[in-house]
């Protein structure tokens, strides 16, 4: 008998606990009495989250109230006033003057299961109206299994500007030595061979379509590695420059040269 009184008392809780559950208007409404003397025109607006047309016919839109100690304010962005730092990674100014600067620069060459090439370089920089000097010395040391070379080299440019897109270089540039033999007294390998420092003569013009892109065109001669004999191939490399320091180029014209040849 006493279950029957439990099972009754559940039926008569369960609609009690539905009806709780039911979601009202999300607005401060006033019902459905309206005071008189007092025009609630104007001030009626309809429901903007329900989609169902409301059913009460005039409320108000919760506005929260400004507190008098703590106002409400639009948020700022942060500003920690850190300076805008310009820099090349591996590359440094040592020290610069008006017109040239002593410049240092330095760039790591991993090859998995081949070898490791650290490169440095050590520069003077100096302009002259529209010419431009530039003369400086590079190390570059091969490390490999069961080796360890260093190379060492100068290299130097003179530039003239004739217009702001498009000047003349001639470089050179000059390594000592010859390449290293492996531990087992061979020759370093083709795939090796490709990375070693040449001794280069040349020159080019750079024209340069916009503030980005330009192209380098001109001819130069390439050491053979091993030997004492010079090839001239053609130069004809595409650029983007990155800032006023940094710009990736495309060798097309060595590139094609070597394919034809072959």
């Amino acid at each position: 008998m006493k279950h029957k009184h439990l099972w009754a008392l559940l039926l008569a809780v369960i609609p009690s606990v539905c009806f709780s559950q039911t979601e009202l208007n999300d607005s401060i409404s006033f019902g459905h009495s309206k005071f008189e003397g007092i025009s609630m025109e104007g001030a009626v607006k309809p429901d903007s989250v329900s989609g169902a047309k409301n059913t009460e016919p005039y409320h108000f839109e919760y506005t929260p109230a400004l507190h008098t100690l703590f106002p409400y304010t639009l948020a700022q962005p942060l500003d920690l006033h850190i300076p805008i730092l310009h820099s090349t990674p591996g590359h440094a100014t040592m020290f610069q003057w008006n017109s040239g600067a002593i410049v240092a620069s330095g760039d790591t060459r991993s090859f998995p299961g081949l070898m490791q090439i650290d490169s440095g370089e050590f520069g003077i920089y100096q302009s002259v109206g529209n010419f431009r000097f530039h003369a400086g010395g590079m190390v570059n040391k091969y490390g490999y299994i069961n080796g360890l070379h260093t190379q060492y080299g100068l290299n130097g440019s003179i530039s003239y500007q004739f217009t702001p897109r498009l000047s003349a270089t001639i470089f050179s540039e000059y390594y000592f030595g010859q390449p290293p033999r492996m531990a087992n007294g061979m020759p370093m390998p083709p795939a090796m061979i490709g990375y070693y420092g040449r001794s280069t003569f040349g020159g080019y013009f750079d024209f340069q379509i916009n503030e980005r892109w330009g192209v380098q065109t001109g001819m130069q001669t390439v050491q053979q590695v091993g030997t004492n004999r010079y090839k001239a191939e053609p130069i004809v490399t595409p650029y983007y420059r990155i800032n006023k320091k940094v710009a990736i180029g495309l060798p097309v014209g060595q590139i094609l040269y070597h394919i034809l040849k072959k």
